[in-house]
Formats: structure tokens, sequence, C-alpha cells
């Protein structure tokens, strides 16, 4: 048998978009395909949400369904890629372009942009140089230059900046070789076409003092100076300033970073705070009382909550708040710890950042290098930090500050457990906001005047948005666009969705739920992904370990386990009782995805064993009114305490909307006459009665079997009968004769009797209804029988 041979991919951005499998060209068809190929490619290997596909394609002038558009134009990609069309692999609501380093260009520039890098550190410039040329070589001339649309052409910018970067640091390493001479007229024609890029006047400077035409290298710089302040009105940066003074003073040249020490930038990074900021004023006060607390120590806080909670709002404004308690300076690193597509800023990146912020010169290698210089420099200072969007606790440590009078704020997704227990961080939790911050915030984007005249419209927009200030603030932003969008309709839009986040759809990724839920979900492991999908299977509002582990059909270690993660990335909300609750907008995304990623049969399966662990914990509870066999394998039949069925009557109410065939609708009657017993017993109003039966009446119907018809309409007559509708409960009663008379047995022509003697006031036909559940064995309904018979 002949061995398969490895398929050759070619996949090439710098210059016009190239893919050849196998050593031929892949006819991609212009226009969004090839969008959508490049968005890809540049993330290769990283996980694209279909939402950012969907922004970057389409902007604002989405068509209809645009997802479906993108998945259908992923389907033609992958047919065009023929032999390599298993290279797009689909990551739950993403796509990824599975790549190696060898077979895309840019891939292969950045490896030795890696290796010139590592040269230059070993004190190599001319093997250095020589790797960076052959980087260089990959470029066919612009980047993806023959591809149309804002999305490409970005992409295109950027890649050919990063070009001018590579050219950059081979020009360095051509001058630190003894070649200035020969840079000198390549760099004027590149300062020709860049003429306010400090960088390159820089090397410009450096090649001909290098080469001993130390006026020219003034003069370059007095030019810069003057084109600076002419188009830019700004000034040359510090380090092309100490540059020009130390060619001034006639020193040797040195590469443009000056050495370290004497840092005195005085950083003020804070990113804008909106000025239509609300509420929340319980947890600004807790920041203020943890900055008080920490005095004269190096503090720490957290906040933490689900995404779209307002955590990075809630801290960037009151890092604004208390800026002016900082003399020497806030800086402000967004970590990108929760966001698929692109990765997470190391610890290693952000000080290297933070000391350019405070004018540190040249930045050591090594993370604990960087680290030590970045708490030198800080030691005496006063420094507030901003560390956004971290993983986890590990993310952050390296970046702690420790000087006295400093505080470092973090914000994840994240609980920061670690943070709390090791490092003694004070944290802010933050949930859905109360109903008056909710509806406040929704008054400030839409004005006091409008929120008054329809204050029932914006309480239910409010509650149909899960008081979570994402969709308030998209909601409201739409509201305010449109003055004469009418709140009333929004609302029944809104609460009558099958789905909100069918309407909570924005173009702006970061505005979009969809989007900032994908950032959590796409980070999950297999077990926990499966664990979040179920929770849009569940009616919720809660449930218990054991209840997630008869819909995982896996041990309860491994719920308890899977739910504690889902926890710690606040994806869930722990509960008293060791139960587990999930936000609204949540759970209509587990449902998308359950629907989405789970097969039709693991479908049916996961919800027969939720049916299964809801009646046989229910029939423990007390009402054992008919025999549901053994729990199937994977359910855990847990013992209810006291209260059971009170604190699941949401849950069981819920369960009795389940479609998951023929088996389950067995279930679902059988759930249903429990509930019916239990309503019976306690001789309470007609309306649940009513409800419960209706829907398990729907379920014996599916089945086609009359004796379960027989007992749901007997209810169901009962039902009407305490709620005084006499006519319906003869209905059904008659509905109840006929099938009993097709039936045949003593317990439908019992409940035939029972019904004649309820509605009638017959003794006779209670005496009959008495001895027919005698007959049948049915003591509870022989008993109900005696009580009508001996009125």
């Amino acid at each position: 048998m002949r061995k398969a041979t490895p398929m050759a991919l070619d996949v090439r951005l710098l210059g016009p978009l190239e893919v050849r499998v196998d050593g031929g060209q892949a006819a991609i068809p212009r226009g969004n395909a090839t969008t959508i190929l490049a968005l890809l490619l540049d993330d290769a290997g990283r996980a694209v949400p279909v939402s950012g596909l969907v922004a970057a394609v389409y902007g604002d002038d989405l068509p209809l369904d645009p997802e479906t558009q993108v998945q259908n134009t992923v389907g033609v990609l992958r047919r065009q890629l023929g032999a390599a069309r298993g290279r797009i692999e689909t990551v739950g609501r993403a796509y990824r372009f599975r790549i190696d380093e060898a077979e895309l260009d840019t891939l292969r520039c950045k490896a030795k942009e890696r290796e010139a890098r590592a040269l230059r550190r070993e004190g190599q410039a001319e093997k250095a140089a020589a790797v960076l040329r052959e980087a260089l070589d990959e470029w066919r001339g612009p980047a993806l230059a023959d591809l149309p649309g804002r999305a490409a052409g970005a992409i295109g910018r950027r890649l050919d900046e990063y070009r001018l970067a590579l050219l950059e640091q081979r020009i360095d390493a051509d001058i630190d070789t003894g070649r200035a001479a020969g840079v000198v007229e390549e760099l004027r024609q590149i300062i020709a076409a860049h003429d306010t890029r400090q960088r390159l006047v820089a090397l410009l400077m450096r090649a001909l003092h290098a080469s001993g035409r130390t006026a020219e290298a003034l003069e370059a710089f007095a030019a810069l100076k003057d084109r600076l302040a002419d188009t830019l009105g700004a000034d040359p940066d510090r380090e092309l300033v100490a540059l020009h003074t130390a060619i001034l003073r006639d020193r040797p040249a040195e590469p443009a970073a000056p050495p370290p020490p004497a840092a005195s930038a005085v950083p003020a990074m804070l990113p804008r705070a909106t000025p239509r900021f609300t509420g929340r004023e319980t947890e600004i006060r807790a920041l203020d009382r943890f900055l008080m607390d920490a005095g004269a120590e190096a503090g720490l806080a957290a906040v933490t909550g689900m995404g779209g909670i307002g955590k990075t709002a809630l801290a960037v404004r009151w890092a604004h708040r208390v800026a002016h308690r900082f003399p020497d300076g806030q800086l402000y690193f967004n970590l990108r710890g929760f966001d698929p597509a692109a990765p997470g800023a190391t610890p290693e990146d952000v000080l290297g950042e933070a000391l350019a912020a405070l004018g540190a010169g040249p930045v050591p290698a090594g993370l604990d290098e960087r680290a030590g210089l970045y708490r030198t420099i800080l030691a005496q200072r006063r420094v507030l930090v901003l560390l956004d969007n971290a993983r986890d606790a590990a993310h952050v440590r390296p970046l702690l500050l420790t000087a006295p009078g400093s505080f470092t704020i973090v914000t994840s997704r994240d609980r920061l457990v670690g943070l709390d227990m090791g490092e003694g961080a004070e944290v802010v939790h933050l949930g859905p906001m109360p109903e008056v911050e909710s509806e406040a915030l929704l008054a400030r984007r839409i004005g006091p005047e409008r929120a008054a005249a329809h204050r029932d419209a914006v309480a239910r927009i409010a509650a149909a948005c899960g008081r979570l200030p994402l969709a308030l603030t998209l909601v409201g932003s739409w509201a305010a666009a449109d003055p004469h969008l009418a709140l009333g309709e929004l609302a029944d839009r809104l609460a009558g969705a099958a789905n909100v986040l069918n309407v909570l759809v924005s173009t702006d990724a970061a505005s979009d739920p969809r989007t900032v839920f994908d950032c959590s979900y796409q980070l999950l492991d297999e077990r926990d992904a499966a664990a979040f999908r179920l929770f849009g299977l569940h009616p919720g509002p809660d449930l218990s370990p054991a209840a997630m582990a008869s819909l995982m059909g896996s041990g309860l270690a491994d719920a308890r386990a899977a739910l504690e993660a889902l926890a710690e990335i606040n994806l869930v909300e722990p509960l008293p009782g060791g139960r587990y609750s999930i936000h609204d907008l949540l759970r209509a995304y587990a449902a998308e995805c359950f629907e989405d990623e789970v097969l039709e049969a693991a479908r049916r399966a996961a919800a027969l064993r939720m049916l299964e662990h809801y009646l046989h914990a229910a029939l423990r509870a007390g009402t054992p009114v008919l025999d549901a066999g053994r729990p199937a394998p994977g359910v855990h039949a847990e013992q209810p305490g006291p209260g059971w069925f009170a604190a699941e009557h949401r849950v069981l109410h819920g369960l009795l909307r389940t479609q998951a065939g023929f088996q389950a609708d067995l279930r679902v009657w059988q759930l249903g006459r429990v509930l019916a017993e239990r309503a019976l017993d306690g001789d309470g109003p007609g309306g649940d009665l009513l409800e419960v039966q209706a829907l398990a009446l729907a379920a014996a119907e599916r089945r086609g079997d009359a004796l379960e018809r027989l007992t749901c309409l007997g209810y169901m007559a009962i039902g009407h009968h305490r709620g005084g509708d006499r006519d319906a409960a003869r209905d059904c009663a008659g509905q109840v004769a006929r099938l009993a008379e097709r039936a045949g047995g003593p317990w439908p022509a019992a409940l035939a009797a029972y019904l004649d003697a309820l509605l009638g006031g017959d003794p006779a036909a209670a005496r009959r209804a008495k001895a027919g559940f005698r007959e049948a064995g049915d003591r509870a309904w022989e008993r109900r029988s005696r009580t009508l018979a001996d009125r």
C-alpha cells in the first residue's frame, strides 16, 4: 500500500495574496472570501470569532443573517482549498486557520526577526543583519495590495508598517557592523517617503556621524524638527534629543535609546472615562476605603465579574477620581487575558511597555531583570497602576507594585482568589446592576424626560437586558440615536424574543454581548465547555452539582470541578447551599452553543437524563404516586431536603416544556402527574394545576397514549372546578368519560365516576369511584373518593 504524500502548503500575504496547495494555485474568489481568508491568516493559529469576521467584512452595512453569510463563505473557502480544506477549523463560534511557520510568509518573517534579536543580544550584529535581509526578501510588493476593502487594507498597512520596522532593525545592525556610509543614501530615500518617522532620522543621524559627516547629522535633526512642528505641531522625542545632544558634544554615535537609570517621565496613561458612568456607588466607596486602609503600604485591589458587567468602566472611573493622589503618574495596561483572537500580553511585554513609559532607556531581556528595574525605578514613587483584563493571579503577580504609597488595581473575569489569598488583595465583585441603577443608566443615555414619560418601558428594557451594563448601554445608545424609536415597542421586542441575543447585536465587537461572552467561552477546556453549554438546556434559575452530573452523564466529582471552574471565571455564580446560577443572557448564549455544537442524539440524551434526575428526586421527596423504575445510567438521583419542591418550582415547570422524543415525553407526563398529586393534596387553587397539566397533556398527545391523556384531563377538570369554571370542568370530565369507555379497566372508570360526583354531587358516583380505586389499588384516590362520598 502506497503511503500518502504530505500536503505542501505555501501561503503569501506579503504582496498579492497567493495560496498554493501541492504546488497548484488555489482559485480563491475575490471579495468576501479573500477578506475572510486574510483575516484568518493574519491571526494564523488563533481562533477568530464569527462576530469579529462579520464586523470586519460588513461593517455597518449588515446583510440579512450575516453570520450565515460568513459560514457560507467559509464553506466556499474550504472547497477552493481542496486538499487543505481541513486547515480551516471550527472552534465553537469561531474559525481558526491551522498553519505551520514554514508555510506562511508572515510567520517566517517573525521567526527570522526573533532569530535576529537573539543574535544581536549575543553581539553578532553581522549575522543578525543577514537574517533580517532574508526576512525582508519575503516581500513581493505592498502586502495584500490586490485585495479591496477596509479590513484587508488595514491588515496590509499594518504588515507594511512591520516591513518598515524590520528595515530599521536591519539598518541599525548594518551601522553597528561598520557599514554606516553604505546606508546613508538608502535612509535618505526611505525618509523621503516617511519624513516624520523619528526612528529613521535617528538612524540617519547615527550613520552620518559615524561617517564623519557630523554637520549633516545636525542638519537632519533640524530639518526633522521643522517638519514635526509644521505638520504635527510636535517636538522630537526624548531619545532623538539625547542623540542630538551627544552628537553636539562629539560623542561616538550610540544606539538611539539612551542608557537607563535617570527615568524621570511622569506617565499619564489612563484611558478616557465615560462621562455617562452611572451607579456603582457602593463599589466606588469600597475602593475608596481600600485606598485609605492601604495608607503608606503598597495597596492592591481587584474588580471581578462576568464579561460585560462594567469592570473596566468602574476601574477607570475610580482611577481618574483618585489620580491626583498619585503625583508620580498613572500607568494603564490592557492584558487581554480573555481575548481568544489575540494572545494575552505577557508580563515581560507589559514590563517593557512600563519601562518605556517611565523613560527607563534600554530594556533588559529577562522577566526578572525587567521586574527588578521596574520596581527600582518606582521604589520612591507614588504611582497608580491599572492592570485591565487579567487572565488570572499569575498573569499579574510580576507587575504588582511594592513601593510605599503606590496602588495597583486589577480587573478580571477570573475571581482572582490567588491574589486575595497570597497577596492580600481587596476584591470588589460586580454583579448585575440593581433595578434603580440599571434604569438610571438607561435614563442617562436616552434623557431623563423621555425616560420619565416611559417608566414602564424603561423598567421592562432593563429587565430584558438582565441589568447587564453592556446590554443596557447598547440599547440606550440605539434609543439615544433615534428619538422616534418607541420605547414600548423596543421593550416588547426584547421581552418577546425567543433569544434576546438576536436583538442585542452590535457591529462593534466590544459592544456585542455574543462576542464578549465568546471571549470567556473560547478559553474553556472540553469538560468545562460541555458543562457551560448544558446550562442552556437547564430551565434554571439554578442547579445543584448532582443535577449537573446528571446533565453531563458524568461523575459527581467531575461536575463539581466543572462548576467550580466556571465560577472561577464568573460564567456562573455560586449560591448558598452549594448551588449555582447563571445570568439570563449567558444562559441564552449557552443555549445557542448547545444547539450549535451538540449533536441531536446527545441533546436528547442529556434532556432525558435531566428529566429523570428531577423525576426521581420528586418521587423521593414524598409523592410516590408511580413507579418510574431505576434511574438511567449517568443519572444521580439526589435525596431532596425540606423545601425542595418550593426551591425547584421554576425548574420543574420548565422541564414540562421539554421535547426530546418518546421516552422524554413519558417522563414529562410522569413529572406532571407527581406535581398534580401534590397540588391535589394541598387543596389549593387550580391555576397551577391547569398550567402543569396542559403541558403534560401535550406530551401525552405526542405519545398517543389514551390513559395518559385521560389522567391529564381528569386533573384539568379538577383545576377548572377549583377555579370556578364549571363549563370547562364538565367539558374535561366528558372527555375523561369517553376515553374511559374505550380504555376499560377499573382506574379510568373510577376517575370518570369521581368527576361525576365532584361536579354533580352524586353520592352513588362517589361510592363507585371509591370501589374502583380500591380495586385498582390506588389508596390516595380511594381516600379522596371516600371524602367525597362522606360529604
